[in-house]
């Protein structure tokens, strides 16, 4: 089994990726587009999914929309294991 058939698509593990590989805690919208590859607007349709899910917290300063990983969720821990580890 793939882990985009899970996910349901190749932008969110993508973005998934991205915030546990890069070092960087926080991202701007349009840097996790371009570190991810794709635009701006599939990546706001598909980390709206993961948001509801609780798996990455959503924050909104003026127009800006900033982006980070929730450590408190119960996928957190196996997700980064298996992201960081492809990694090495």
């Amino acid at each position: 089994m793939y882990l985009e058939d899970i996910l349901g698509s190749k932008t969110k593990v993508r973005i998934l990726y991205t915030l546990f590989t890069s070092g960087q805690d926080n991202f701007f919208e349009k840097e996790l587009a371009i570190e991810c590859g794709s635009s701006i607007s599939e990546v706001n349709r598909q980390i709206h999914f993961l948001v509801e899910f609780g798996l990455i917290i959503y924050q909104k300063k003026g127009r800006l929309k900033i982006y980070r990983l929730n450590p408190a969720h119960f996928l957190y821990k196996p997700l980064k294991d298996l992201f960081v580890s492809s990694v090495q």
